[in-house]
């Protein structure tokens, strides 16, 4: 018989706990994209920061851009090969702020469908973070 740690047995049943609970409110709430946040517990709370009104950002890559494009905006800066897909929250909820992100997700069409986190942008915007 192999040792368990007693607070590794615990981690991963609080982890499934979590992910059952986010993959029900996924699908109460027909959303496309799956939740990856897991430091927050209540998805109906209120967010720690006021976002009701703010503008979620998110990045792709154009379709058809080129490979040099893409190695230029990544030596400059530039945004050549890429476009921005946005959306305001509509409450102050983490379950608004995931609904503007899965209709941003939707909007651009990428298969990133794993939110992972939000950054609050010096200009006000929220930039979201996706993972496959």
């Amino acid at each position: 018989m192999q040792n368990v740690s007693m607070s590794k047995v615990i981690a991963d049943n609080n982890f499934h706990t979590q992910m059952t609970y986010f993959d029900n409110a996924r699908e109460v709430n027909d959303m496309h994209s799956v939740w990856s946040i897991y430091e927050v517990t209540d998805i109906y709370a209120d967010c720690a920061i006021k976002v009701a009104g703010k503008k979620v950002v998110y990045e792709t890559i154009q379709q058809g851009a080129s490979d040099q494009d893409i190695y230029e905006d990544l030596k400059d800066g530039g945004h050549r090969s890429t476009v921005e897909h946005s959306m305001f929250v509509g409450g102050n909820t983490w379950m608004d702020l995931w609904k503007a992100a899965d209709s941003i997700i939707r909007q651009s069409g990428t298969h990133h469908r794993y939110i992972e986190d939000f950054t609050m942008n010096a200009d006000g915007t929220i930039e979201l973070t996706t993972g496959s």
